[in-house]
């Protein structure tokens, strides 16, 4: 089934991180870009400067909205287990909704502007931080084990998280409810019940 010819930003910045996923942003063009999204090299310019910047946005595009739902979570008045839960759950949402960005963001992150890795790399220090403050708060009330390091604990589930782009199918087995569901089981030695 042939695509919609992009007529927005976002459907070109879409049509990118396909082709980046696809064939690598070194190797991928905006010949290639422009096939993906239905449209001519000269339109493709119409939304978006060059190359860089579309891989710029695709990055932006995860991360900023991500950090928002986390921000959010972490200065809500909800009590310290649901804050974990919620948390969980954006970041599978995440993973799920963005998969393709990620595997570009993974992929190319070295390809990035100094200034743009430099942001990219601020914001994930800034979230393994946020996140590893939410553990030690949980780990005081008694939500999540004590003995377990929370910068450590930290890292490892946004690992975890950030894999579910990676293998996550939507035609699969599970549909991220599920995928929520199994992580906190899988966790159910950390959490407290």
């Amino acid at each position: 089934m042939a695509r919609k010819r992009a007529t927005t930003v976002d459907a070109v910045v879409d049509a990118a991180a396909r082709v980046f996923e696809r064939k690598g942003y070194v190797d991928a063009t905006i010949a290639d870009i422009a096939a993906e999204a239905g449209v001519s090299k000269p339109t493709v310019y119409q939304y978006a400067p060059n190359k860089r910047w579309l891989l710029e946005t695709i990055v932006a595009q995860v991360i900023y909205p991500l950090r928002t739902s986390i921000d959010e979570i972490v200065e809500s008045d909800d009590p310290l287990r649901e804050k974990l839960l919620r948390y969980l759950a954006v970041q599978v949402d995440s993973a799920v909704r963005y998969r393709g960005y990620y595997a570009v963001l993974i992929a190319d992150q070295h390809q990035l502007s100094p200034e743009a890795l430099a942001d990219y790399k601020a914001w994930a220090h800034d979230v393994n931080r946020i996140t590893a403050d939410l553990l030690e708060s949980c780990a005081d009330a008694g939500v999540v084990r004590a003995d377990v390091d929370a910068t450590t604990m930290a890292n490892l589930i946004i690992g975890m998280m950030m894999s579910v782009s990676r293998w996550y199918d939507e035609d699969g087995k599970f549909g991220p409810d599920e995928i929520l569901s199994q992580a906190v089981r899988l966790l159910s030695g950390y959490i407290v019940s």
